[in-house]
């Protein structure tokens, strides 16, 4: 008994340590390189994720406590609370979903929750620890525009072109602050519908594999979300005009609309799971099916409208197979 305790004893710090290392190396490379919290950001809370699934929440807050050290010695304080709170929060929540064998939708409500709650916190952590502030972001914002806009114009650029395309941008970071709720809304749906899909094909196919139960072929929006994005439109409707209540409503309805018109993306998506499994497409032709969905939001927010039509006509009742093959729908 005492030899398995040890043995057990010795294969959690090994999983701490492979999970720990590989979480503070994807923090130092969102430090370090310009682009990589796009590429990085989604897989960071998956080497907790798979801690709490196989050894409980505890081991998993021991992982984001030592990742939360090393990044912000090697990176800094804003590095290393973001890095730190995600691992703890989004990590933690997929973990629990996972170890529990919650479905797609309960998942995704609670590890973009935890993301929401993370992200809120490292924007304290901002203003408090480092008195970056709205007007700091802006300020910069502003250097950033005239900084690339003189490299332009050195380049040969003509300096109306420049002057025009600078002050819309700078009239686009105006309006940020006042999009802030849907557009981080925006972004923890998709971050945690990344990661749940990303724990759905690495967990079951690691050394430790851990099963994921989760269904997005299955995921569907309650109807009524549906008149979300409909208010969101009549608000856009409404919003024209002069007067204070206009750009009110105006602002409200396109927050509305970009947290709707997410979910309905996902559900775009779920319908399109749904297609390449039932009609046992090839690898190939699934991928080409996925990054067409991808590219029809994108350009036409298409898919978006495929998940919203789908909660009253129901694709995937509608034209099921008479005879479906064997197999639960993944």
């Amino acid at each position: 008994q005492d030899g398995s305790v040890n043995t057990s004893s010795r294969g959690g710090f090994a999983l701490v340590g492979k999970a720990a290392s590989v979480t503070v190396i994807m923090g130092m490379c969102m430090a370090i390189f310009p682009l990589s919290p796009v590429v990085f950001t989604p897989f960071l809370a998956l080497p907790t994720a798979h801690v709490v699934a196989r050894r409980g929440i505890r081991t998993g807050g021991l992982v984001a406590i030592i990742v939360g050290v090393l990044v912000y010695g090697g990176a800094g304080l804003g590095v290393g609370a973001l890095v730190f709170l995600l691992v703890l929060g989004l990590g933690g929540a997929l973990g629990v979903a996972v170890r529990n064998g919650w479905g797609f939708a309960k998942s995704l409500a609670s590890t973009a929750g935890a993301a929401f709650v993370a992200l809120m916190l490292w924007g304290a952590t901002l203003w408090l620890g480092l008195g970056l502030d709205l007007t700091w972001f802006r300020t910069s914002a502003y250097e950033s525009i005239e900084e690339t806009a003189g490299l332009y114009t050195g380049l040969g650029a003509g300096a109306a072109t420049t002057d025009a395309v600078s002050a819309q941008l700078r009239n686009l970071v105006d309006v940020i602050p006042y999009l802030t709720p849907g557009l981080l809304a925006m972004g923890v749906i998709l971050l945690a519908s990344s990661s749940l899909g990303l724990a759905h094909v690495i967990f079951p196919r690691v050394r430790e594999k851990v099963p994921v139960g989760l269904s997005l072929s299955g995921f569907r929006m309650h109807w009524a979300a549906a008149y979300a994005s409909i208010a969101g439109l009549a608000m856009l409707l409404f919003a024209r005009g002069d007067g204070e209540w206009h750009t009110v409503v105006l602002y409200v309805g396109i927050n509305v609309l970009l947290v709707s018109q997410t979910l309905f993306f996902v559900q775009g998506l779920a319908v399109a799971r749904w297609f390449a499994v039932t009609r046992r497409l090839q690898p190939g032709s699934r991928t080409a099916l996925y990054a067409a969905a991808v590219l029809a939001q994108l350009v036409l927010q298409l898919t978006g409208l495929v998940g919203l039509f789908d909660t009253w006509v129901n694709y995937r009742k509608r034209f099921a197979l008479k005879n479906p093959g064997t197999g639960p729908v993944r």
